[in-house]
């Protein structure tokens, strides 16, 4: 992604262009409607990734056996984790179908072009859309 979101406010050590970037994203998120949507789609998103990362585990547990652990977890809470985010994904949209769930999905899926622009191939273009030095002035942050 864009190395400016990276960049760590000097006084204050917090990643400054990342926050101000999820205001905006946050922001865009509740124009529609109001912060209650905002809390559903983020926690709709959000157990989302939390079952496809433990999925990961359970999968990544049968497929890479040689691979050490210093922790190992029973198999049944992974899978127990996995269950349970796929209910609370599902539960809503099937309680109360709405559109801003699909939003959210595409949303999510259109991450996948940055990813493949600015990290698979590697465009630079945009990383020069903004001089590092005017950064460093404007928010006081450093790498």
């Amino acid at each position: 992604m864009l190395k400016v979101l990276s960049y760590v406010s000097v006084k204050r050590l917090t990643p400054a262009p990342a926050i101000i970037f999820y205001g905006i994203i946050a922001t865009i998120y509740i124009i529609p409607g109001d912060i209650n949507s905002l809390v559903n789609y983020f926690s709709f998103a959000a157990w989302l990734f939390y079952g496809l990362t433990i999925f990961g585990l359970v999968v990544m547990r049968f497929t890479r056996k040689e691979l050490k652990r210093p922790i190992k977890v029973p198999i049944f809470i992974p899978i127990l984790v996995t269950l349970l985010s796929v209910f609370l994904v599902l539960a809503p949209i099937i309680s109360q179908p709405a559109w801003e769930y699909l939003y959210c999905v595409l949303f999510m899926l259109s991450g996948l072009i940055f990813y493949f622009l600015f990290v698979y191939y590697k465009f630079g273009w945009a990383q020069k859309i903004s001089s590092k030095y005017q950064l460093r002035d404007c928010f006081a942050v450093s790498k």
